[in-house]
């Protein structure tokens, strides 16, 4: 407000200046050589940019979804979570390992087997038969259980026959897929949020240090016709003292928001995953932004990512509580192995062999566990559709509190504007009176002060507008993500 004053009783000197021309013999004095009349205007910014101009932040939000970090992780998370199912879904196909072994001992368990005894007299009476020592006596055995230069390499093909353990578990994978992708969707959607709000702040910060610096200039100006009017006998020290203290304020605040501006394109570049003192593309067409408040000012949380993540999470509860209560169901497998095994490595025709079997695993009693695991089980799947319902309910708020607080933004533009127009009609009249001596230089600094706070109030107006637009958006998951 007072720097509006400053402004204005510049102004006033100008028509002083004019008036006593021949006093004072400045360059530029008059107002059409050097415009010190000044106004903010509506939100200059909104205003002035080309009508493509929204092109640099659909620009801005593509780069933050391919280059953001966190999104990254996320990706990353995805691809960990479709891993899992590509295991899961293996698990239904047979399994071939090469199994070898080789086993060498002395000593130990023996046994006897009397060999000896048993066809030496059959040998004796045979060799007296026919004359001759044609059948040699045979030692009786005795060996080790253990034993001796025993290998044993052969492949063994396997395969589950009846297991429900591996269906159930494909299916909690494919939910936990759905669950990662619905994550991805969320944080890009609460990202691209992000990127219009820190956006909006960067072209609103840019619009400050320009004002505050076209005020600064103004206030230069001023300095210069203050004093010229004291050296002339038509001033007061006063009026210079306020003019360089007006100044040094303007300056400050400058200072304020090109550090404000600064810090708004940092975060703006930190959520774009790029160099934080990189440029940012400020040419942006707010007036075409606003355009759409019709279209967003519906309520549809249909498309939710998080609606659809809460009906996977509830599923995917679904399948662990079958698996659980399956748990009585036999599990059968086959295998077949193929191979040589025998002694100090010898590998004839005796030595190749197979073997094929099939496994049955029937459980009976393991302590109640299992009927534990089904109950936990049954539990935690109420505990999420419970939170479903819970969840349903806040989502519904949050996009509800979004569509008011987007109609009062609404209703506080209209009024904005209307009390703009009428400011500055009213200002026109004023400034008209103030020229022909019929109004004073307080009403003029007063019907200025109305409108420079009516501008003020229209640009915070289309601000809020825009920020209420982004967040509706995000409720109702409208903007398109590829």
């Amino acid at each position: 407000m007072f720097i509006e004053m400053l402004f204005e009783m510049q102004r006033g000197g100008d028509e002083v200046r004019r008036k006593r021309s021949t006093l004072l013999a400045i360059p530029g004095s008059s107002s059409s050589s050097h415009p010190l009349f000044f106004t903010f205007p509506p939100l200059l910014f909104l205003t002035a940019f080309t009508a493509h101009a929204q092109a640099p932040l659909d620009a801005y939000i593509a780069q933050g979804l391919t280059q953001n970090v966190v999104l990254q992780q996320k990706h990353i998370g995805l691809e960990q979570a479709m891993q899992d199912l590509k295991s899961a879904r293996s698990l239904f196909l047979p399994s071939l390992n090469l199994n070898a072994s080789y086993i060498s001992g002395e000593g130990g368990r023996y046994f006897d087997f009397p060999v000896g005894d048993l066809v030496n007299p059959v040998y004796r009476t045979l060799n007296q038969f026919i004359g001759q020592n044609a059948f040699p006596e045979v030692e009786n055995v005795q060996a080790y259980l253990n034993p001796k230069n025993y290998y044993d390499a052969h492949v063994r093909a396997s395969m589950p026959l009846l297991n429900t353990d591996i269906v159930h578990n494909q299916r909690i994978q494919q939910h936990a897929v759905h669950l990662k992708e619905y994550e991805v969707a969320i944080y890009q959607r609460e990202l691209v949020k992000d990127i219009k709000v820190a956006y909006f702040n960067v072209l609103m910060a840019g619009e400050a240090v320009r004002s505050y610096t076209s005020a600064l200039q103004l206030l230069e100006r001023n300095v210069e016709v203050t004093r010229s009017l004291q050296r002339h006998g038509a001033g007061v020290p006063a009026q210079v003292l306020r003019a360089q203290a007006e100044r040094e304020h303007i300056t400050a605040q400058l200072a304020q928001a090109t550090n404000q501006h600064a810090n708004a394109k940092r975060w703006f570049n930190f959520l774009l995953n790029t160099d934080l003192e990189a440029p940012v593309d400020e040419d942006f067409d707010v007036s075409a932004a606003l355009a759409d408040t019709a279209r967003m000012a519906d309520l549809d949380i249909g498309r939710r990512e998080e609606l659809q993540a809460l009906r996977t999470a509830v599923g995917l509860r679904d399948a662990q509580t079958k698996l659980t209560n399956n748990y009585w169901v036999p599990k059968l497998s086959t295998f077949i192995d193929i191979g040589y095994q025998g002694m100090d490595w010898t590998v004839d025709e005796y030595a190749d062999y197979y073997l094929f079997g099939v496994q049955l695993d029937v459980p009976l009693f393991n302590g109640g566990r299992n009927r534990f695991a089904k109950n936990r089980a049954t539990l935690e799947r109420d505990i999420a559709a419970l939170s479903e319902r819970n969840s349903t309910q806040q989502l519904l708020l949050g996009a509800t509190q979004a569509h008011t607080e987007l109609a009062t933004a609404q209703a506080v533009l209209r009024s904005a504007t209307a009390r703009h127009t009428s400011a500055t009609s009213y200002f026109n009249l004023i400034e008209k009176g103030f020229n022909e001596g019929a109004n004073t230089q307080v009403e003029y600094l007063d019907a200025r002060n109305q409108l420079t706070g009516a501008d003020v109030q229209l640009a915070v107006a289309r601000t809020t507008v825009l920020q209420r637009l982004a967040e509706m958006e995000r409720q109702n998951a409208s903007y398109p993500l590829k």
